[in-house]
């Protein structure tokens, strides 16, 4: 079953309880976005897609992977913010 145009729609809702973001969705291309991002599904069919964000994601309404640094990434990053703090 087709959902009209007029009553497709996002909800976005983040659990302070729970610490995650959770998704209801029956807007098409926001259904093709987010299936990778979800860790656990409630729902996915053709025409709609509820669950959880993974934890792997930001703690942020994100759908990119949160970016690990190495310890030589760290310490360039902090290089960084020190040498703008002395200007």
């Amino acid at each position: 079953m087709k959902i009209p145009r007029s009553e497709q729609e996002t909800i976005v809702i983040y659990d302070v309880e729970v610490g995650k973001w959770h998704i209801d969705t029956t807007y098409p291309p926001h259904i093709r976005k987010y299936t990778a991002a979800m860790g656990e599904i409630e729902e996915k069919t053709k025409d709609r897609l509820a669950g959880w964000i993974s934890d792997e994601y930001s703690g942020s309404f994100m759908t990119r992977k949160r970016k690990t640094l190495t310890d030589a990434e760290r310490q360039r990053v902090r290089e960084q913010l020190r040498k703008g703090q002395k200007q």
